[in-house]
């Protein structure tokens, strides 16, 4: 019997879920949720930015931050789900993967995702589904479930 984790994720839900045989329930096995990505950008930073001088001249300056807090947060949770994905893998939870996520949410799993977890995706589907029943999320995958 093959197991098949269908992982439902945005910036700030993801749901797992498990698939035993195809037409198969749909059994939870765990969610997560990350509240700072529901957050506005300003409630994410905790300071002000610092401040410089110009490298010529008198001037000063607010320095800017490198990276936007909301994508930052966005990462982190991305990492998250990644290592509920890993553990999930080595204990020897499923043997195929299938991944449903917004477009851009979608690139940061992959990227996060070990090698390993990675050759088991047997589906990424770039749809925003979080929250949706089974039913509806089955009728966005191709592979048979």
């Amino acid at each position: 019997m093959t197991i098949t984790w269908v992982v439902t994720a945005d910036s700030a839900k993801a749901d797992f879920f498990e698939v035993d045989r195809i037409g198969g329930e749909f059994k939870p096995v765990a969610s997560l949720t990350h509240l700072e990505a529901k957050k506005k950008g300003q409630e994410l930073i905790s300071d002000r930015p610092g401040r410089s001088f110009d490298s010529a001249g008198l001037g000063r300056h607010a320095m800017s931050s490198q990276v936007d807090p909301r994508e930052h947060e966005a990462e982190v949770f991305a990492r998250e789900i990644g290592e509920t994905l890993e553990v999930g893998r080595t204990r020897g939870s499923f043997a195929r993967l299938v991944v449903v996520a917004p477009p851009d949410f979608l690139g940061k799993l992959r990227k996060t995702n070990t090698p390993a977890a990675n050759k088991l995706v047997v589906e990424s589907v770039a749809k925003s589904v979080v929250g949706m029943g089974p039913e509806e999320i089955r009728k966005r995958i191709k592979t048979l479930l």
